[in-house]
């Protein structure tokens, strides 16, 4: 039953934190919404006014780290390079760190430094004002979640309560310090080279594609082996026509109810495959197709017009889906030891 209650409440948190970004004309479309279901997967409750300043507090500063290394060497490709490959590492470290449990810092600061430079080398102004469109989202995403979980309140036990018993790794088998810097230099190897592209091919797709592959990298399951990589194309693959699709209607009918409806119904898929699959195979990949969606509908919605064809969209998202299969699955392979825990809990929960 909770569940079902979280499905919903991601769905309509999404769906409103979209038309009120719109509605404000952020210059990231789509943003507000993005944050939104960070928040709301990352955070087994409601954050309390000191977690929601603090969450605002980190977006800023990690943002201000982003801006900062992006302005100060915006003219020398290859050490700006090796300065936002320190921070993604910093971040997927966090992350790592964080195992099992959810690390909003982290996944703010790779939102940062996955963000923030796209825009920064192309012209200082717009860079700071991408912190303050992150500063705003922020808040923005934090009232939405507070609404959400007034009309749709989580239990005592919280959220995690109801999620299937092979929803999380097991806690009992953890890798080894060596074995966990490997994964973040991984990832680190994967994130760079598309974020380079984006650097030296500015588009307005950057956005839905680095901020997709950097919550794919932070939420992937290291015992899920290929099966989410395959699963991977194909979320990606919906999340993008999706989104197409979406923008199809919104073009054609009413501009508001078309945007509430499109977007609710679009979210709602999703947040049901993200609350059934958990971080199992495929959570990953939910979470990651509902960014898809959200940054491309966001696109198509937003007030000032974005020349990019609906045909690019799903091939540049295609693109990059392929490429990261191809290089997760040379840099990281699944963790053997954490397999058969994974497999456990799958049958568990089949039975």
């Amino acid at each position: 039953m909770e569940r079902h209650r979280s499905a919903l409440r991601l769905a309509f948190a999404a769906a409103v934190a979209m038309v009120w970004g719109t509605m404000v004309r952020e210059p990231l479309p789509g943003l507000t919404a993005v944050l939104t279901a960070q928040i709301l997967v990352g955070m087994p409750r409601p954050p309390r006014p000191r977690q929601a300043a603090a969450l605002v507090a980190v977006i800023a500063i990690t943002g201000g780290a982003a801006f900062a290394v992006s302005a100060v060497f915006s003219d020398r490709l290859l050490t700006l390079m090796a300065a936002l490959g320190l921070l993604f590492f910093v971040g997927f470290a966090m992350r790592e760190r964080a195992a099992d449990r959810p690390s909003l810092p982290a996944t703010m600061l790779l939102n940062a430094t996955a963000v923030v430079p796209v825009l920064t080398v192309q012209a200082n102004i717009l860079g700071a004002g991408v912190i303050e469109t992150l500063v705003g989202g922020a808040i923005r995403a934090t009232l939405v979640v507070w609404l959400l979980y007034a009309i749709f309140p989580a239990p005592q036990e919280g959220i995690a309560a109801d999620v299937p018993a092979g929803a999380a790794p097991a806690s009992g088998t953890s890798m080894t310090e060596q074995g966990s810097a490997a994964r973040t230099f991984a990832k680190v190897a994967i994130v760079l080279p598309a974020q380079l592209f984006y650097l030296v091919e500015p588009t307005a797709l950057a956005f839905p594609a680095l901020l997709g592959l950097v919550t794919f990298l932070t939420a992937q399951d290291p015992a899920a082996g290929r099966a989410q990589l395959v699963i991977l194309l194909l979320g990606n693959l919906v999340g993008s026509v999706a989104a197409a699709a979406a923008a199809a209607v919104f073009e054609v009918g009413p501009p508001l109810p078309a945007l509430i409806l499109m977007a609710l119904l679009g979210s709602l898929g999703f947040a049901r495959w993200i609350m059934i699959r958990g971080r199992r195979p495929g959570g990953a990949v939910a979470l990651t197709g509902l960014v898809t969606f959200l940054m491309l509908f966001g696109l198509a919605a937003a007030p000032v017009p974005f020349e990019v064809p609906v045909l690019d969209r799903i091939a540049d998202i295609f693109v990059l889906s392929l490429y990261t299969i191809g290089t997760t699955a040379l840099l990281l392979p699944p963790s053997e030891p954490l397999w058969p825990a994974a497999m456990a809990g799958r049958s568990t929960h089949i039975s």
